[in-house]
């Protein structure tokens, strides 16, 4: 049997957006050093969300959500999901930004026949 190596976190990745949160995502340019999912939304609501986070001091992050998620809608025609994460130390005011922001995105969807969040 090998014996497990152990190493010091500094040298297995430096905390942040990159060490956890799936690739190919956008962010607001904010970070943090823990990230909490919050919900899926429609991939023509990012920028606005990730802006609106921006504007409240909120690190925010989305990327597409997972196969799973892709499983789960199936044939149902409904736009890319995707998943969107705030900063941890944030998530109070993240809460708050989402209240305020969220009627005006969902009238804006409405618009197109789309869903702001899934």
């Amino acid at each position: 049997m090998t014996p497990a190596v152990s190493k010091s976190l500094e040298f297995v990745s430096p905390a942040g957006r990159l060490w956890w949160l799936p690739a190919g995502g956008q962010g607001n340019g904010l970070d943090d050093r823990a990230w909490a999912p919050v919900l899926e939304i429609s991939e023509q609501s990012v920028p606005r969300l990730l802006s609106a986070l921006r504007d409240a001091a909120v690190p925010a992050y989305a990327a597409p959500a997972g196969r799973t998620a892709s499983w789960l809608r199936g044939g149902s025609g409904l736009p890319a999901a995707w998943q969107l994460w705030v900063g941890a130390s944030a998530y109070g005011r993240a809460e708050a930004a989402l209240v305020a922001v969220m009627p005006s995105i969902m009238r804006e969807a409405a618009g197109r026949h789309d869903r702001a969040w899934r």
